[in-house]
């Protein structure tokens, strides 16, 4: 059906049933009743998978906690580390999926919307802008604060300047925690193999139990290596920044030792100029320096032994507690991530059905 000699304000044009997301948007054509039933149809699929790959997303939630516990408790829990790697993986690919399906949903809304009369679209303008204040009113993390305000300023374009904060929390934010726990947790791992599962090789009670012999040469030896492995410019030593996230500045490189809680020691100048946050050694190095200078076995009393060992614990435990920090940073971000995209998800729910009463009016 074909209207001639109609008001423009009156006028909708076509709508495209294959809304490419890299397509501009039609030329402009009168809708028909079939038309608009189709776009609503075609609006109900899109939010759909939407929903659909937001709540695949959300049932993907690496066992941090779990890594660090069994880190901490069993010297051989190498298998751990594979198992949370292998959920980080499948998490980041259900939110690049996600983030697609957003992607392809905010493209059919927009021709959808770009289909209605001039008058009608203030209220979906006002509806966006409703969206982005409860958005902003979440709890953002202090230490993504800065980003957030950038995304928000990235576009004029509503569902381009949502695109972009997704792909920030995704890949400028929670992808750093995932790159920090997964390295310092093979850090750990390694820490424990070659030195706290060697100990009882390097520990002999001698003088029927009245003194304890050590064997310093090959526990310093072994810290030696650990420290040479986890020092730049090897890329093991690095925490920050993740792998495809580019060079850092030094202002950024600050941002995320404070945020860490590292000491300045482990703020690096690489040799580009660029700057990195490195792992800190510093209990390794406190480890070493506690040991007799003289090389081989060594023999203490107890009470010697038994200095030398709270000292060397004392260490351990500053890694065991830098393992659990980590493990809650990545627990924080990781939930700010899933509850920014879950209230994003039911907010563009309503959006839609707000839309489709719009198209059926």
């Amino acid at each position: 059906m074909i209207i001639t000699q109609s008001s423009p304000s009156m006028v909708k044009p076509a709508a495209d049933f294959n809304v490419d997301t890299d397509a501009s948007v039609p030329a402009e054509i009168p809708l028909d009743v079939h038309a608009v039933s189709a776009l609503a149809q075609l609006l109900d699929r899109s939010i759909s998978a939407l929903n659909r790959n937001c709540a695949l997303m959300l049932k993907c939630q690496p066992a941090s906690s779990r890594l660090a516990e069994g880190l901490i408790v069993d010297s051989s829990a190498q298998n751990l580390i594979a198992e949370f790697v292998e959920q980080l993986e499948a998490k980041r690919n259900r939110s690049q999926l996600w983030a697609q399906k957003f992607k392809q949903c905010s493209a059919v809304m927009t021709h959808s919307m770009e289909t209605l009369p001039m008058e009608q679209r203030q209220r979906l303008y006002d509806e966006q802008g409703r969206m982005l204040c409860s958005l902003k009113e979440m709890h953002i993390p202090p230490d993504f604060v800065d980003e957030f305000d950038v995304g928000v300023k990235s576009s004029n374009d509503f569902f381009d300047k949502l695109l972009e904060l997704i792909n920030l929390i995704k890949n400028g934010y929670l992808a750093g925690y995932e790159h920090i726990i997964a390295a310092y947790s093979d850090f750990f791992a390694d820490f424990n193999k070659e030195i706290t599962a060697k100990m009882k090789e390097w520990i002999e009670g001698a003088n029927e139990g009245k003194e304890v012999k050590l064997n310093a040469g090959a526990i310093r030896l072994a810290l030696q290596a650990l420290i040479n492995k986890y020092s730049p410019p090897n890329a093991a030593a690095v925490l920050f920044p993740a792998p495809g996230m580019g060079k850092a500045t030094k202002a950024e490189a600050e941002k995320w030792l404070k945020a860490l809680g590292l000491p300045d020691s482990c703020l690096h100048r690489n040799n580009d100029g660029s700057y990195s946050v490195v792992m800190d050694l510093g209990p390794l190095k406190i480890m070493k320096d506690g040991l007799p200078s003289s090389g081989g076995w060594v023999t203490w009393d107890t009470a010697g032994f038994q200095a030398w060992q709270t000292g060397f614990n004392a260490q351990e435990e500053r890694m065991k507690n830098m393992l659990q920090s980590f493990t809650q940073k990545y627990s924080n971000a990781n939930s700010y991530h899933d509850n920014f995209n879950k209230t994003l998800s039911a907010h563009l729910s309503q959006y839609a059905d707000m839309l489709k009463a719009m198209l059926n009016f």
